[in-house]
């Protein structure tokens, strides 16, 4: 059908409730009038956008809190009022239902017929699209240079007028949402510009590049429709200056290996042993005391670390003095899901270990303002601890997490 058959009185078939003459009609009249394609694509999105709205209203008011808690889960701060475009885009084309379906797909699957064919064209344009990051390369009259630093595709976006020449040279990043039209690809919405000075283009892209390792069945454009909210993540704690904790947690099943794994590991110059608990020998790497361990245990060796950058080196050793092992990832930050239920007692063995680590090492007001780390180097340090272990144990009430923590926290401080 075409635009035609819709009376001007009849209902909009964009289900707003509104007259079409009320509604898409005028939107529609409006983009045809533009020459300009940068004139006629941007209100052929703003026209696309609106329908989305009116159709999804009640739907969006029920499940926005929600989805913008998932869509929010890796930022440090709430979402500025200025890029709230950017999370409707994600729930819009991104954000799916329990059929696998976003709304801007399920709408142009009812709503095709009715469209006029630009706008069924920028409707696909926009459910093909993702977030992904850019490096902005040069201005050609209007349009703007770029290369996706993900994908490494370089294409011409068209702007609403050239950028200024000194930002150009800074050669900033930019995120946004690129829709690819017939006459050129313009942005859907806002677009997060941040200037590549100290090293942000290859945070960002190493930390993609360990999502690829996660999900290796995904190639890179659906890894970025899939996960667009953990690049704005990534995105929004680089802006920041925030590191990321990934606390990754892998383990190497050895079998029937004995004490080879603790004799490997005490010749390694890479690894210094620090303590024995809960069933397995742990070792640091280097001087990274607790942020980037590995243990060994019975038939198996598990390996945790939080910033990328540990981890890789971490991987670089344990590839040099295991060959071959095929290392499970446990857990990452970048899962979003507990453990499978085989992982599930090493997962909880690391997990007090971290958790230990994290109490000696934190300042305690009863422990005049030091650590118990410190306590236990002074002369009935241990006892001093113990009687605060016993304090704990008393407040835990029957919980048993935190009298098995309790009890390995007293593990770590006896030795």
């Amino acid at each position: 059908m075409s635009n035609s058959k819709i009376g001007r009185n009849s209902p909009c078939p964009c289900g707003s409730g509104k007259k079409y003459k009320n509604c898409c009609m005028a939107l529609e009249e409006a983009a045809g009038r533009n020459t300009r394609p940068f004139d006629q694509y941007s209100q052929l999105i703003a026209t696309i956008k609106v329908k989305l709205d009116q159709h999804y209203k009640a739907q969006i008011r029920k499940v926005r809190k929600p989805l913008q808690e998932q869509f929010m889960r890796l930022c440090t701060a709430p979402l500025p009022q200025e890029q709230e475009s950017v999370f409707s885009d994600w729930l819009w084309f991104d954000a799916i239902d329990s059929e696998g379906v976003t709304m801007g797909e399920e709408y142009l699957r009812e709503n095709a017929d009715y469209m006029d064919a630009s706008m069924r064209q920028c409707l696909q344009g926009l459910n093909a699209s993702y977030l992904s990051l850019f490096e902005a390369i040069a201005m050609e009259a209007d349009n703007l240079r770029v290369r996706d630093l993900i994908t490494g595709r370089e294409e011409s976006v068209m702007l609403r007028g050239p950028l200024d020449q000194e930002i150009i040279e800074k050669r900033p990043l930019l995120c946004g949402r690129l829709v690819r039209m017939p006459q050129g690809a313009i942005f859907s919405g806002i677009v997060l510009i941040l200037i590549n000075d100290a090293g942000q283009a290859e945070f960002i892209t190493n930390h993609i590049q360990y999502l690829q390792h996660l999900k290796p069945d995904q190639d890179t454009e659906t890894l970025l429709r899939n996960h667009g909210e953990i690049l704005f993540g990534i995105f929004e704690h680089t802006s920041h200056g925030a590191a990321l904790n990934l606390n990754d947690v892998r383990v190497l099943r050895l079998g029937d290996a004995g004490a080879a794994p603790i004799s490997i590991l005490g010749q390694s110059p890479d690894f210094r042993p620090t303590h024995a608990a809960g069933g397995i020998r742990w070792y640091d790497l280097g001087d990274k005391q607790g942020n980037a361990r590995i243990g060994a245990g019975a038939g198996f060796i598990v390996a945790y670390a939080g910033l990328l950058h540990d981890l890789l080196r971490l991987e670089d050793c344990l590839n040099t003095l295991f060959p071959g092992g095929d290392w499970e990832v446990v857990s990452s930050l970048f899962r979003f899901q507990s453990p499978a239920p085989e992982f599930e007692d090493i997962w909880y063995k690391v997990i007090k270990d971290q958790e230990t680590e994290r109490w000696l090492h934190t300042v305690h007001h009863e422990l005049d303002d030091r650590t118990p780390a410190e306590i236990l180097t002074e002369g009935r340090g241990r006892e001093r601890l113990g009687a605060m272990l016993d304090s704990f144990k008393e407040q835990a009430s029957g919980n048993q997490y935190s009298e098995d923590l309790i009890n390995y926290m007293r593990e770590r401080i006896s030795q």
